[in-house]
C-alpha cells in the first residue's frame, strides 16, 4: 500500500465510480481498477461492491477512508511546510476566513505582512467554520479565522484561540415599528418576516435563540450571502435580521440599527483555529501575530 494508491482509493470512494475517478485523476480506467484490486489483495478484503452504475463502498472502505484522509491531509500539510521553509520570505500562505474576518480584520493584518514581505503569496479561502476546518484537516489551508463553532467531530483534532467576542443582534431599519416597542422580547418579534445572512453558524445561533425562549424558530423569507445586499433589503422592507454588530458597524449603515430588548443578542467568540498537531511555517506565524495585534486594537473599542 502506498500514498498514490490511497489517493486513488479516495477518488473512487468519493466518486462512487471507477470511471469518474479515472477522469478526475487523469488516468485510464484499467489503471484505476488495477490499483483498487491490488489494495484489496494486499488487505485481503473487499473495498467496493461493483454495481452496473458504479461502486458501493463496503464497511471496510468506510474505515479505510477515514484514516486515508488523515494521512493525505498530514502529507499535504508537511509539503506545505517544506515549501514555506524553503521559501521563508517568498512562500505561500493559505488562510480560511469567515465573513467578519475577511471584511474587517484580515485586510489590515495582510497590509502589515505585505509591507514587510512584498513577495509573499496569500490565498484567502472563504466559508463557514465546518468547511474551513475540513479544508485545514485535508492540508489545503494553514489556519482559519472564524467563529469558534466547531463541529464535535473535529474538536479533538484542532485547537482554538479566542481573539474577539462580539454580539449577534436582531437589527432593523431605523424607522421599523420594532424600534418603537418598549422592551420587546422574541415573542414580540416572532411574527415579523426575517432576512438572514447565508451560513450555518448564524442560522444555528438564530434558531437556538428562539428555542431557548420556548418559541418555534421562524423560517426566513430571505437568506443571502452578500452583506451589502442584505442591508439594502432591510432598508427597504419590514424584514428583521440577525447579524454581527461588527459587520453592521463596518457597513456604516446608520439606517440599520440593533433592536433593543430582552434576549435579542447572543455573545459569540471568534478567532484562530489550527490543526492540533501541525507545525505552522514562519510566514503563517507572522500573519497570525499581525491578526492578533489588529484584533486586540479593535477589541479595545468594542462595548
Amino acid at each position: 500500500m502506498d500514498l498514490r494508491g490511497l489517493r486513488i482509493f479516495l477518488a473512487v470512494f468519493d466518486a462512487r465510480s471507477i470511471s469518474a475517478a479515472a477522469e478526475q485523476l487523469g488516468m485510464n480506467q484499467p489503471a484505476v481498477s488495477k490499483t483498487i484490486q491490488r489494495l484489496e489483495r494486499d488487505l485481503d478484503l473487499t473495498l467496493f461492491d461493483r454495481e452496473p452504475r458504479g461502486v458501493v463502498p463496503t464497511v471496510f472502505a468506510e474505515m479505510l477512508a477515514e484514516t486515508a484522509r488523515e494521512i493525505d491531509g498530514n502529507l499535504r500539510a508537511v509539503l506545505r511546510r517544506i515549501d514555506a521553509t524553503r521559501n521563508a520570505t517568498t512562500g505561500e500562505i493559505a488562510v480560511g476566513a469567515g465573513g467578519t474576518w475577511q471584511e474587517i480584520y484580515l485586510p489590515a493584518a495582510l497590509s502589515r505582512l505585505l509591507a514587510r514581505r512584498p513577495n509573499v503569496r496569500v490565498r484567502i479561502i472563504p466559508g463557514p467554520p465546518e468547511h474551513l476546518v475540513a479544508e485545514m484537516l485535508l492540508g489545503n489551508i494553514d489556519f482559519a479565522l472564524a467563529p469558534i463553532d466547531i463541529p464535535e467531530a473535529f474538536t479533538a483534532r484542532v485547537r482554538t484561540e479566542t481573539l474577539l467576542s462580539s454580539d449577534l443582534a436582531v437589527v432593523a431599519r431605523r424607522d421599523h415599528p420594532a424600534h418603537g416597542l418598549i422592551d420587546p422580547g422574541l415573542e414580540d418579534l416572532a411574527g415579523h418576516g426575517w432576512a438572514l445572512p447565508l451560513g450555518n453558524v448564524v442560522r444555528r445561533r438564530f434558531d437556538q435563540l428562539f428555542i431557548d425562549a420556548g418559541l418555534t424558530p421562524p423560517v426566513p423569507a430571505l437568506e443571502i450571502a452578500d452583506t451589502q445586499g442584505l442591508y439594502d433589503v432591510l432598508a427597504n422592507t419590514d424584514l428583521l435580521s440577525f447579524v454581527s454588530v461588527l459587520r453592521l458597524d463596518l457597513a456604516g449603515r446608520e439606517t440599520i440599527l440593533p433592536v433593543h430588548g430582552r434576549g435579542l443578542t447572543v455573545r459569540r467568540d471568534s478567532g484562530l483555529i489550527r490543526r492540533r498537531s501541525s507545525y505552522l511555517p514562519p510566514l503563517a506565524r507572522e500573519l497570525i501575530e499581525d491578526v492578533r495585534k489588529v484584533a486586540a486594537a479593535q477589541a479595545v473599542r468594542l462595548p
